[in-house]
């Protein structure tokens, strides 16, 4: 059955069968695809791609979730080998499943329309900016956008799905609701990776990790996802899940769609919004999906998440690092694993390029400071000599050092400048003051992105000859950002006492920079070749 909106006309909106999820081609075309038609036809699909990062990524989960229950697991690699030998997923069961569950999927259902709660209806409902992420919501406000909850535009039904999706995922807690304060959903607090193929059947098994009561997390025997259970209140359900597929399709908000006629069509004008349940997660879980870090092996492990003020790819030891250490200090996500062991027994051709993307929001409390999707190249060689992620944890180490070389400099330059203005010694709070106003680190780190990039690949090319790809690193790269940091910050003030203090600064760079070349015992440019 379905809703009736204030026209007294019934709505219906079943994902199963109704196009919602952005889809690229292999032929390059945009389109909207179905659940059904997005597992039956991955083999055509080059990827999910939304405005949203946070959509993507949640579409994905969704999309592994309901594979993990059509094939009962995979329990192990053999059964997961044999999906990809047929080079589909399976017809007779994807089509059986949602014939099972059909009425579940229905957006607009009576009893239990999908990922909300039948009946549920606020005093006051929001606008559907409630849901994104990118728009002005509550008391989060965002850059260049002019709407808010009470004003935001209706949307259609299969827009309203994808914001339904990814917000169970990613609601910020931190405000009050009819049900209570309201908490963090699954994935605020982590950067999600996932390893990307050249089709969404590549992309989907690639993440499909075995699957069964210890793997990849202890499940119970009754642990399902959302739309198989009774309707239930989520905010009075217990807060740890039941297992994989609970935790994917966690309700982290007690929502209900109000949707009516919207100039001849069917539009969802408003959302009843409240916390829902609340996550607990036990510990040593780790979700297949994320890595994770920690400095010692006496702290507990961290996921690696995105950062106002450090870039992720800075965290590509801890991503890359597939072998246990001696102390456990990285986990690697699982993906990874299923990548290297295909790789290694054949199932995947040594010649297929893959790539690493990762999503996620940046939080201060219950403000998103931003969301972002970032992609990094996968050549196969890490994934089969660990040697090479040794490099590229000494490479990101050169960096950090020279990182600090230049916030050294910088501040030399700026207590130089304070010093001469005022007399005596340069007071440290305003020492600082200066140098974070310059932000000579944002500058540094934000141009080192793609060279890293390159550097990836380089390392995987070398051969034997590593060190010379560090030198280059250091060379090409490093050094000379470094020196166009410092000239494009408070290097630009060239007049009087304030030039004195930036040549006074510049040379403490170059002596920090020859320092670090000698004690590393890197060529200086010209004998590295360099131009």
């Amino acid at each position: 059955m379905a809703i009736e909106g204030g026209s007294g006309v019934p709505y219906s909106f079943n994902l199963i069968s109704e196009p919602f999820i952005p889809c690229i081609l292999s032929n390059g075309q945009r389109a909207e695809l179905s659940l059904r038609d997005a597992l039956l036809r991955a083999q055509e699909v080059a990827e999910i791609r939304d405005d949203s990062p946070l959509v993507t990524i949640a579409l994905h989960r969704l999309l592994l979730a309901i594979l993990h229950r059509c094939n009962s697991g995979p329990k192990n690699a053999a059964e997961r080998v044999a999906i990809w030998q047929s080079g589909r997923f399976d017809p007779a069961r994807v089509t059986a499943y949602f014939d099972k569950w059909h009425d579940r999927f229905d957006l607009f259902h009576d009893s239990f329309p999908f990922f909300q709660r039948a009946g549920f209806v606020t005093k006051d409902p929001s606008g559907m900016n409630r849901l994104a992420q990118e728009r002005s919501r509550g008391n989060n406000a965002a850059l260049f956008d002019h709407t808010s909850d009470a004003a935001s535009p209706p949307v259609t039904p299969a827009r309203a799905a994808r914001l339904v999706i990814a917000e169970q995922a990613f609601a910020v807690g931190g405000g009050k609701s009819e049900t209570g304060n309201t908490t963090h959903g699954p994935l605020v607090s982590a950067a999600v990776v996932l390893a990307q193929g050249k089709t969404l059947f590549e992309t989907l098994w690639l993440n499909l990790t075995v699957f069964h009561e210890t793997a990849p997390v202890p499940s119970l025997p009754d642990d399902a996802p959302l739309w198989e259970r009774p309707p239930a209140t989520p905010h009075t359900q217990p807060r740890t899940p039941r297992g994989y597929l609970d935790y994917l399709t966690w309700p982290s908000r007690t929502l209900r769609l109000h949707v009516a006629e919207h100039e001849t069509q069917i539009a969802v004008t408003a959302v009843s919004y409240a916390q829902g349940r609340a996550l607990e997660l036990p510990p040593l879980f780790f979700d297949p999906m994320v890595a994770y870090s920690r400095k010692d092996a006496s702290e507990p492990y961290r996921p690696v998440r995105f950062n106002e003020y450090r870039e992720l790819w800075r965290e590509s030891g801890a991503l890359f690092t597939l072998r246990e250490e001696s102390h456990g200090l990285n986990r690697a996500p699982t993906c990874l694993h299923t990548l290297t062991a295909a790789k290694l027994k054949g199932i995947l051709p040594g010649s297929a390029r893959h790539r690493l993307s990762i999503f996620g929001v940046c939080t201060d409390k219950a403000k998103v400071n931003f969301w972002r999707q970032e992609t990094l190249p996968l050549p196969c060689a890490f994934l089969e000599r660990p040697e090479l992620v040794e490099r590229l944890r000494q490479a990101l180490a050169f960096a950090e050092s020279v990182g600090t070389a230049l916030r050294s400099a910088v501040w030399a330059a700026a207590k130089n400048r304070l010093t001469a203005a005022e007399g005596g010694t340069a007071d440290t709070d305003r020492v600082r003051g200066v140098v974070d106003s310059f932000a000579p680190d944002r500058w540094y780190w934000s141009q080192l992105e793609r060279p890293f990039g390159l550097l990836m690949l380089d390392i995987a090319a070398s051969g034997a000859d590593l060190d010379a790809c560090i030198d280059r690193w250091y060379g090409d790269s490093l050094e000379m950002t470094a020196r166009r940091a410092y000239d494009g910050t408070i290097g630009r003030m060239n007049a009087g006492r304030d030039l004195k203090a930036v040549i006074a600064g510049r040379g403490k760079l170059a002596v920090e920079l020859k320092k670090f070349r000698d004690d590393n015992h890197i060529p200086s440019r010209q004998k590295a070749g360099a131009p």
